[in-house]
């Protein structure tokens, strides 16, 4: 994966500046917009991602967000089910946290594979003929979503390309262990899926230590 190795030579390092330019909008909202900008971690994300791409990377180019149109469903070979080789409700239950499950995963998107008002991907990186598809998610219960989204852009492109998806956990205790320690757990589960429907994929994690509020990045696979 190049795109991303890139990415995680020049950005997602400890030493690039990068985390810091994620916690300047605070900075920004009380001194220039006396707290009433309102709060875009998304959004923080991508305009900090496209400084320090076109700083570091000057060969690259940063689209974001990408808008694409009305989507049909998957055909039947095209189905997760089917590519993966189990039931739809197992995939479901290995692909999407039980709290997500229930409320977000049937409709027409998602493993229908159906957008009918069309859909948009959060970032493309390009670098001559190469291309990374970047989707961002504040909280890790989402990234199944994100998933099948960019699984349906696999079947529709007649190319391969690299996808990133990113996401925020912390080091605070949750129910006997850490949202980091359980977002990787949940990984280590679905990363024989992701490789056979995603092929090329990379997951950011942005580690909040609990106790002093100090960033890290957590790439997997490593």
């Amino acid at each position: 994966m190049r795109i991303v190795a890139e990415l995680r030579e020049k950005v997602f390092n400890q030493n690039s500046g990068f985390l810091k330019r994620l916690d300047e909008w605070d900075s920004i909202n009380r001194g220039f917009l006396g707290h009433l900008g309102q709060k875009d971690p998304q959004r923080v994300f991508l305009n900090a991602l496209t400084e320090e791409i076109y700083e570091k990377m000057p060969n690259f180019k940063f689209m974001s967000p990408v808008k694409l149109k009305a989507i049909d469903a998957f055909l039947p070979e095209e189905r997760a089910e089917t590519i993966v080789g189990m039931t739809l409700e197992n995939v479901r239950k290995n692909l999407c946290p039980e709290s997500y499950r229930e409320y977000a995963c049937r409709t027409q998107k998602c493993f229908e594979g159906e957008y009918p008002s069309g859909t948009e991907v959060d970032g493309l990186i390009i670098h001559g003929r190469e291309i990374c598809v970047l989707e961002y998610e504040d909280k890790k219960d989402g990234l199944c979503d994100n998933f099948m989204k960019i699984y349906r852009l696999r079947q529709l492109l007649n190319r391969d390309f690299e996808s990133l998806f990113v996401t925020k956990v912390t080091t605070k205790l949750d129910e006997g262990s850490t949202t980091f320690e359980k977002l990787n757990d949940y990984v280590d589960v679905i990363k024989p899926i992701l490789d056979k429907l995603l092929q090329e994929w990379s997951i950011l994690e942005i580690v909040t230590n609990w106790r002093d509020l100090e960033k890290s990045f957590h790439l997997r696979p490593p």
